[in-house]
């Protein structure tokens, strides 16, 4: 959580699957204009790059007699399948976040980066080339049928590079930031809120509250931190309960 009060800070993997798992978490946002939705959680982009190193063999990645990681990856693939748009978080060596869509309706892969359109696209044809890859082994395991995907050549698909306008970041540490805010707003055409570089610092300091707040964190209600060798129980007058809105359109401090 330290990322979140450190204004400069880079988000890590962590922050951004729990406010993920919150986005997921909103029934609402499951289907959009651009069809259903899947929100990719942000490890699983390891492995479909890892898949799209043809170097390796489909045989030594996925051995037959390994059959959890086959079954793993015909659960992922038939849930891909069931979906028309499926948000993947593309890391990009631990420097830049952004966000890539597989939108079947369109059969195109969209690219929303808050750099721009300038960025090396290698992690994410990596990431396409993996999921073709177990596209093609589950196909030959058995006959995948009665799916949303009007096609299931995904590597041919064109990289559509969306022009973010003015949801795009200025500073060099936000890209987190903004990456979850498309997950959150974008339709598969537009996005449906409107945010700016502006936004960005009052959101990082809200994220804090809303995952600490969220009724998904266990550990709600929890001391953060303890002092064994002394222990103040303190007074209920130090005590301040802060109100946390749980009303997305909210959550960047706007007006509805």
């Amino acid at each position: 959580m330290e990322c979140l009060f450190q204004p400069s800070a880079y988000l890590g993997d962590e922050v951004i699957d729990c406010y993920i798992n919150l986005i997921k978490a909103q029934k609402h946002l499951k289907c959009r204009s651009g069809g259903r939705v899947h929100i990719e959680n942000a490890f699983q982009f390891n492995f479909l790059k890892r898949d799209g190193d043809l170097e390796i063999k489909t045989e030594e990645l996925y051995p037959i007699k390994d059959m959890t990681h086959i079954c793993s990856a015909e659960r992922r693939v038939l849930l891909y399948l069931d979906h028309d748009m499926v948000f993947i978080p593309i890391n990009i060596r631990e420097t830049h976040w952004y966000l890539a869509v597989i939108h079947a309706r369109n059969m195109e892969i969209q690219v929303l980066d808050s750099l721009g359109t300038s960025q090396d696209r290698k992690d994410l044809t990596d990431s396409i080339k993996g999921l073709q890859r177990q596209i093609d082994m589950i196909s030959q395991r058995k006959e995948l049928k009665d799916h949303r995907w009007p096609d299931l050549q995904v590597a041919s698909w064109p990289l559509r590079e969306i022009d973010m306008g003015y949801a795009k970041q200025t500073d060099s540490s936000s890209c987190g930031l903004f990456l979850l805010n498309y997950i959150e707003y974008w339709t598969g055409d537009e996005l449906s809120d409107i945010f700016t570089q502006d936004n960005m610092s009052h959101f990082r300091k809200k994220m804090a509250a809303i995952l600490l707040s969220s009724d998904l964190n266990k550990r709600r209600g929890c001391l953060l931190y303890k002092n064994e060798k002394e222990v103040d129980s303190g007074s209920p007058s130090d005590v301040e309960i802060c109100w946390v809105s749980s009303d997305p359109s909210r959550r960047h401090g706007r007006p509805e």
